[in-house]
């Protein structure tokens, strides 16, 4: 039943002992993922974001880890579970209380900085959302105008009235809101000038576009230009080649992310990834 409703609806398919095996692997990782947070399995890696300009490292993005066992389970199976079952609301702020924690020192160095968490459009439907927040921020010491809340398009396709009102608050606070995977979604690309966010990140499928370096791409001029217009920033995530970190600084891309100046590091090895990304960017400049 649940492999035909996966498939469209309205059909039916044939038992294959596949199908036992996939409900047995989706309830032992749901039951897991509910303990995972009492058994202190989730945790915090950062990748840097660089501005060419500075030539430094500006801002890290939180990401979730889950280490269950000997192992790890890979974001893109662990993530979208949360999402159904509703955990990603403690997920998320467990994820987003660490990060503070551990990233406290590095951002009272210089205002400038600032710590970009992931959000789902689960989060966003609880009443206090923003107010969890802003209290979380509080008691680590960060400031509001220090965080940036990164949503996709997706939120946006049927947002209500709450929604709208958790992320207003929050910038009222001085936080950022910023639209992740940008093109990739189409109804809220027409509309982005009405949405409540202050920049959007280029999805690295656009930036793997870029192999050369010489190819002529309109479309990713087009939506840096767009973007900048309505008074929006703009980082390119996914940069991998120093091609592609080249293009798109020459089209006036405000932040650079992705594996060309580091993997996501653990907060123990956080000096290393700055290192990493400033040499990077140095012998960027000197090309």
């Amino acid at each position: 039943m649940y492999a035909a409703k996966a498939a469209g609806k309205n059909r039916f398919l044939r038992f294959h002992p596949d199908m036992m095996a996939a409900l047995v692997q989706r309830t032992d990782m749901e039951s897991g993922l509910q303990f995972a947070l009492q058994g202190g399995e989730i945790s915090v890696d950062f990748q840097p974001i660089v501005s060419h300009r500075s030539g430094q490292v500006v801002q890290f993005e939180a990401l979730a880890r889950w280490d269950r066992g000997a192992g790890r389970v890979p974001p893109s199976d662990f993530i979208p579970l949360a999402e159904r079952t509703g955990l990603i609301r403690d997920i998320g702020l467990e994820v987003m209380a660490q990060a503070m924690a551990q990233l406290a020192d590095w951002l009272g160095g210089d205002p400038a900085r600032s710590l970009a968490v992931n959000v789902s459009g689960v989060q966003l439907q609880e009443h206090d959302f923003a107010a969890k927040v802003l209290d979380l921020a509080e008691a680590s010491g960060v400031a509001a105008r220090q965080l940036v809340l990164e949503v996709t398009e997706s939120v946006f396709f049927h947002a209500d009235c709450d929604l709208i009102r958790q992320l207003s608050t929050l910038r009222d606070a001085g936080a950022r809101v910023a639209l992740d995977d940008f093109g990739t979604g189409y109804s809220s690309l027409g509309r982005l000038q009405d949405l409540p966010v202050d920049a959007v990140k280029i999805d690295k499928t656009f930036v793997s576009m870029v192999r050369t370096g010489s190819e002529r791409l309109p479309i990713l001029s087009s939506m840096i230009n767009m973007a900048h217009s309505l008074g929006l920033t703009v980082t390119a995530e996914g940069i991998e080649t120093a091609s592609q970190a080249d293009y798109l600084t020459a089209l006036d891309c405000d932040a650079l992310q992705g594996y060309l100046f580091s993997l996501p590091e653990p907060a123990a090895r956080l000096g290393d990834a700055l290192r990493q990304a400033e040499e990077v960017l140095g012998a960027l400049h000197q090309r």
